[in-house]
């Protein structure tokens, strides 16, 4: 296969304060957010001057977590300058504006420090400092989406970050500047398996920053991993430690707690990054925190709950929460409230903070979720770690209006006073599921198939089973729905098959099995090709921001439609993101590259300040026909020829993160601009995204052959 070329935060910040400043210091709703990353060069003015200039925009991150603008960071001179607020804020830094004098000034580690805007010295304690390479503050204007003109404050980054004690290196082929605490280094690790919940210890210098993500590999046939990022830190393994190839492995006995190994290398000098890999036999969540009095590095076993959303399963709606790990649960009401707690596990949505989303969907009005105080709760002891998800109904809710369901790393909530009990459907791979439905007895039944509607027709007494009534959408290639009705003494079940799908049936005593296979996919030439589908921004990162739609919505939306096209053709796929949550740019490829992918495809809507521009473009990093290149042309012949969109031709652009440092063929594909009132209006209906799907999936075909 071709393969020819090349978080969590952990807390700089502390918690915020916010202070009212002057408009142009304010960050206002991002019209293009962490967009301007993926622009060869952004266009701003001096204030007061008039004219506009291109500037090259810059990347930024602080302990190794990408940092959001409405404006970007630019280069003058040599040197990156950034808005004031988007790097003091980050910070955790109070800062003062003087309209009058037209001053910056904020105190830090016993600093007082006065910045002026258009003036190359600053002072320190009342000292004066020239300013690296005499670049002043100065206030740059951009043009919005709607036309309105922006003012912002841009302050030298290199100062700031001298001055807060920071550490600052310039990654050049991806235009990024990374910011992070002063260079530590790891020595050495133990396990702390007498603690509440089981931990790794990484012995440092001092505090270091750090950032994880995890990788789903069981899911095509790898291994389960967690990935731990230390921000500028050096290695050096113990002595005695077994270090083959740079890479520094540590046995589990016993593969204790679900962990397999640990394995750990210096992954980066620019700036130093020590990488540890946690190879686990069982999904574990992790916590990371330091601790100071033995300068070590915490990393904790405990669950964590990702995702909480309400879905229509089984024609009922319900409150999907995900954790890392099988969820420990406990479930109480009180009025109309359902209160389910995960216990022992951390949330990892809104850094844990309490947030209410308004739901107004059949009897569900709203969910909210929090890290519970449990200092404050009578049920659980103080050291104990929870999570409470609150599900708001429209009327009091009793224990019969509900029914929860543990399904592997998900908690499920029915809000229904129809639960559906005894019906099981698993997709058990790309190509195969499994329908059981469990009896009281041995049962005598009928079955019947329908070759021309794909359909299997099953009675089954109803003094045998209790199934309920429903009208479930599957959808994934091998079964296209499934219907239960009641019909006079039976439940009657419909099992539509996605085309090419056959079925084997078995019965126990207790259960009715059908076992579906997709032939088309089973014997797929496709099958042992991995492409990994990157839907842009996500989370905090809105992405580009139209009239009617953000961007992050509208790829995943396409992502997940690509995702079914490819499956459908016999590919395996992993999503980078199959929710609403932030990746870290750079951790996007390196998902792809520990799964060691064959293709990577980043999904992405463009914007400009001018509305009339138009059009689809695929953006590639390595000039090869037989690589970037030549998927890029393929991809965008095809999404032209089925959109019927305006040709912006394909483009080189290898700084981009994604495409930079993936090891694989990687593109990014710009599906149309949401700042095109028209175009926008296509890519929100699911039938222009299924188009482009189909045709980003013809193009990775053509490209294959």
């Amino acid at each position: 296969m071709i393969k020819t070329k090349k978080t969590k935060r952990l807390h700089m910040k502390q918690l915020l304060s916010f202070l009212v400043c002057l408009a142009m210091l304010v960050q206002v709703q991002p019209a293009f957010a962490n967009k301007y990353s993926e622009y060869d060069y952004v266009e701003l003015s001096e204030s007061g001057q008039g004219a506009f200039y291109k500037y090259e925009p810059v990347n930024v991150m602080i302990g190794g977590v990408d940092i959001f603008s409405d404006a970007p960071g630019i280069v003058v001179n040599g040197r990156t300058i950034v808005p004031v607020s988007a790097i003091l804020i980050e910070l955790g830094v109070k800062y003062q504006w003087n309209g009058t004098t037209k001053e910056i000034s904020f105190s830090y580690g016993g600093k007082a420090v006065v910045m002026q805007i258009n003036n190359p010295y600053a002072t320190i304690n009342g000292k004066k400092t020239l300013l690296p390479d005499s670049v002043a503050p100065r206030v740059m204007t951009y043009k919005s989406i709607t036309g309105e003109m922006v003012d912002r404050t841009y302050v030298p980054l290199k100062f700031i970050s001298d001055v807060l004690g920071l550490s600052a290196a310039w990654i050049g082929d991806t235009r990024t500047v990374a910011i992070n605490k002063i260079a530590q280094t790891m020595t050495g690790l133990r396990m702390d398996v007498y603690k509440t919940y089981p931990e790794i210890r990484f012995k440092v210098t001092g505090e270091v920053d750090a950032t994880t993500f995890v990788i789903n590999g069981t899911d095509v046939g790898g291994q389960d991993k967690t990935i731990i990022d230390l921000q500028n830190t050096k290695l050096t393994p113990p002595s005695g430690a077994t270090v083959k190839n740079g890479v520094w492995t540590y046995n589990i006995s016993d593969n204790i707690f679900g962990i397999d190994k640990l394995e750990i290398t210096q992954n980066s000098d620019n700036p130093y990054n020590t990488r540890v890999t946690i190879y686990q036999n069982e999904r574990r969540g992790t916590e990371i925190s330091y601790d100071a009095a033995n300068k070590e590095m915490v990393v904790q076993l405990i669950n964590t709950v990702s995702e909480v959303d309400v879905k229509n399963i089984y024609s009922t709606d319900t409150v999907v929460i995900g954790t890392r790990e099988e969820p420990f649960y406990n479930v109480d009401i009180s009025g109309n409230q359902v209160i389910v707690d995960v216990i022992n596990s951390y949330l990892k949505i809104n850094e844990g903070a309490y947030q209410v989303l308004p739901v107004n969907q059949g009897k569900i009005e709203a969910i909210s979720y929090r890290q519970l105080d449990t200092s404050k709760d009578d049920m659980y002891s103080p050291d104990m770690e929870v999570t409470r998800v609150t599900i708001e109904t429209s009327e009091k809710m009793t224990y019969d209006d509900f029914y929860v369901e543990s399904s592997g790393d998900q908690l499920l909530v029915y809000i229904t006073n129809q639960p559906i009990n005894n019906f099981n459907y698993v997709k058990q791979s790309s190509e195969k599921g499994l329908m059981t439905i469990d009896l009281f007895s041995k049962a005598d039944y009928s079955l019947d198939y329908n070759a021309a509607t794909r359909t299997i027709s099953i009675d089954v007494p109803k003094d045998k089973t209790d199934l309920g009534s429903f009208d479930q959408a599957i959808n994934d290639h091998v079964v296209d729905k499934f219907v239960v009705s009641e019909s006079g003494s039976n439940y009657h079940i419909e099992v539509v098959l996605a085309e090419n799908t056959t079925y084997t049936k078995s019965n126990t005593t207790n259960s009715i099995t059908l076992a579906f296979t997709n032939t088309v996919i089973q014997n797929s030439d496709n099958k042992g090709t991995l492409i990994v589908i990157d839907a842009g921004h996500g989370g905090k990162d809105p992405g580009a921001v139209g009239s009617k739609a953000q961007e992050k919505d509208l790829t995943l939306r396409a992502a997940k439609l690509l995702e079914s096209e490819l499956q459908k053709l016999g590919f395996k796929t992993y999503m980078i993101r199959a929710v609403d949550e932030y990746v870290g740019l750079y951790d996007r490829p390196a998902i792809a590259n520990e799964l060691d992918a064959d293709l990577f495809v980043s999904i992405h809507i463009n914007a400009f300040t001018n509305g009339t521009a138009s059009g689809v473009e695929v953006l590639y990093g390595d000039e090869s026909m037989s690589s970037d290149k030549g998927l890029a042309s393929a991809i965008q012949t095809e999404l032209v020829k089925s959109l019927g969109a305006v040709d912006r031709g394909i483009g080189y652009l290898p700084r981009l993160v994604v495409l930079q440092e993936s090891k694989m063929t990687s593109v990014l594909a710009e599906l149309g601009f949401i700042t095109n009132s028209a175009e926008q209006d296509k890519l929100m209906s699911e039938s222009y995204l299924k188009k482009a799907a189909e045709a980003m999936a013809k193009g990775i075909v053509n490209f294959l052959k």
